[in-house]
């Protein structure tokens, strides 16, 4: 038994440009036509084979999808952020862990190429200094505009004795955008004891990752619909 074509990526099959048929019949056209068919065909299937997943071949069964190709963006903020009492504050991220047609110039948002409906994902590690719970909130723009319904309010514990209060927050919205629109983070807090705060890795008393005062992830989800 033959062994089946491994696929490697999506090719969009073009349609031949068959010859117009002799008056006569003739089996060299015929051959040139059905062969020229069978490529067009065979390229038809390869491609849906690798977008929907292809038949089983003794007892593997190739999934489909593998091969597909999105814009999406993974950020992280390394330092802390600290805020002044009740002021908006946009949050920028100077580590790009994965970029994909999208952009991130580390002193704004995330720059989209491509016009579609986007998921936005955060999540922002809140550390309270002081005695008491005080609130935090985080929300979204796009070009510079709020986006209305991303508004996210949190109430960060306060101080256990000597050790400071934390907060792990996260939410996702999706957002409609069109090509080189960008969008951001946006936070403020109502008391200056509360911050975000990043930890390097350690090593007592186990070993763990450094955990960033920020992340955020874009990913495309669709066209926009007409």
């Amino acid at each position: 038994m033959a062994t089946p074509k491994r696929i490697t990526r999506l090719v969009t099959p073009i349609a031949p440009r068959l010859l117009g048929a002799p008056v006569e019949y003739e089996a060299r056209y015929f051959e040139q036509y059905s062969n020229a068919l069978r490529l067009y065909f065979n390229g038809v299937d390869t491609t849906f084979s690798g977008l929907l997943g292809s038949p089983k071949t003794n007892t593997t069964l190739r999934p489909g999808g593998s091969y597909l190709n999105f814009p999406y963006a993974a950020v992280q903020r390394t330092t802390d952020k600290t805020f002044a009492a009740n002021t908006a504050t946009l949050i920028t991220f100077d580590e790009t862990d994965f970029l994909n047609d999208c952009r991130n110039d580390t002193t704004n948002g995330l720059y989209v190429n491509n016009a579609g409906i986007y998921n936005y994902q955060f999540s922002v590690q809140w550390r309270n200094t002081d005695s008491q719970d005080h609130d935090s909130w985080v929300w979204l723009r796009k070009n510079g505009s709020d986006i209305d319904g991303t508004g996210s309010q949190f109430t960060v514990p306060s101080k256990h004795g000597s050790v400071d209060g934390h907060l792990i927050v996260a939410a996702n919205f999706f957002v409609q955008m069109n090509a080189d629109d960008y969008v951001e983070m946006w936070a403020a807090v109502d008391n200056i004891a509360v911050s975000m705060e990043q930890y390097p890795a350690q090593t007592t008393p186990f070993p763990r990752p450094a955990i960033p005062s920020a992340v955020a992830t874009l990913s495309f989800v669709s066209s926009i619909p007409a």
